[in-house]
C-alpha cells in the first residue's frame, strides 16, 4: 500500500504534516525510481532525508510512470515557490522511450528484437496469462520481479532504452525540453537539479568504465542549459555491495540499500 496528502504527494503511513510556516522546502520529482517503488516510503531517499533532515520540509512528488514533461508539469501546478529551497529531478535513460512519435519503418533492430521473440508473442495471445499479466502489472515490483525471473529483460530493456538516443526527432523533443526547463529555472532562480541515477546495466563491470551514449548526450545538454545535475553512476559502481543496491530481477528500482546511498550523497550536498 501506499498513502498520499492532499496534494497527490507520496507520504509514510499516518503522516502528520510539519508546520511549514517557516521551514525550507525540497521536492523530489520522477518516475517509480523517485517514487521508491517496492519499499516503504519512509525508506526511499526522499522520507529518509525528511527523517534526517529536521528543520528542512521533504516532499515526494514523483509519480510512477512519469515522464520528462510530466515532471515540468509537477513543477509548474504542485510546487509551492514561497519557502522553496531546491527542486530534485530524476533523470531516467528511458525518459525518451515516453515520448513515441510515429516512425516509417525506422524500428532499431533492438526493437524488432523484442517484438519478434515468438515465444513471448505467444504468451501475449493467451487469454488466461493477459489476465495474469494485468494482475501483476497492477502490483507493480511483482510485476518486474516476475518477469526478470523468467525473462531476464535487464540488458534487452536497457538496449531499447538506449536505442532512443540514436533518433534525431527525440534527441529534439529533448533539446526543446531542456530548454523549457532552463527558462522555469532562471525563474526559480537556479533551484532545479537533476538526479541521474542509473539503471542496474550501467553499472555493471564493463559499462563501470565509461559513459555509454545515453549518458554522454544527457550530461551534454544539461550542460547546454545550464541545469545542474548529480550523477550516482560512479558512486554506485565503486561500491563494494553494489550488487545490493537495486531490488533482485529488476533493472530500475533501488533497493533500501539503494536509496540509502542516494540519500547520504544528498545529506552531502544539501549541507
Amino acid at each position: 500500500k501506499v498513502f498520499t496528502d492532499n496534494k497527490g504527494f507520496r507520504v509514510k503511513e499516518n503522516h502528520k504534516p510539519k508546520d511549514k510556516s517557516n521551514l525550507k522546502e525540497i521536492y523530489f520529482i520522477g518516475g517509480s525510481t523517485t517514487f521508491g517503488n517496492g519499499v516503504l516510503q519512509k525508506n526511499t531517499f526522499s522520507g529518509i532525508l525528511k527523517r534526517d533532515l529536521g528543520q528542512i520540509n521533504v516532499f515526494n512528488s514523483s509519480v510512477i510512470g512519469s515522464n520528462l514533461d510530466n515532471n515540468l508539469l509537477i513543477v509548474q501546478k504542485k510546487i509551492e515557490k514561497t519557502n522553496l529551497m531546491s527542486i530534485f529531478i530524476n533523470f531516467s535513460i528511458d525518459d525518451l522511450s515516453g515520448f513515441e512519435i510515429i516512425e516509417n519503418n525506422k524500428n532499431s533492430n533492438v526493437k524488432n528484437d523484442i517484438q519478434n521473440n515468438s515465444l513471448i508473442n505467444k504468451l501475449k495471445e493467451n487469454v488466461v496469462l493477459n489476465y495474469i499479466n494485468k494482475f501483476f502489472r497492477s502490483k507493480s515490483v511483482t510485476f518486474v520481479w516476475l518477469k526478470g525471473l523468467f525473462f531476464k529483460p535487464e540488458e534487452r530493456y536497457y538496449k531499447y532504452a538506449l536505442s532512443q538516443f540514436n533518433d534525431e526527432e527525440k534527441i529534439l523533443y529533448l533539446d526543446r525540453t531542456l530548454a523549457k526547463y532552463a527558462k522555469k529555472n532562471s525563474i526559480l532562480k537556479d533551484k532545479i537539479i537533476f538526479l541521474i541515477i542509473p539503471f542496474s546495466q550501467q553499472i555493471n563491470n564493463e559499462n563501470c568504465k565509461k559513459d555509454d551514449l545515453a549518458e554522454k548526450i544527457v550530461k551534454n545538454k544539461l550542460r547546454k542549459y545550464k541545469l545542474k545535475y548529480i550523477g550516482f553512476k560512479k558512486i554506485f559502481c565503486g561500491d563494494l555491495e553494489k550488487n545490493k543496491i537495486f531490488l533482485k530481477y529488476d533493472y530500475s528500482h533501488l533497493s533500501i540499500y539503494g536509496h540509502e546511498i542516494v540519500a547520504n550523497t544528498l545529506k552531502q550536498k544539501i549541507y
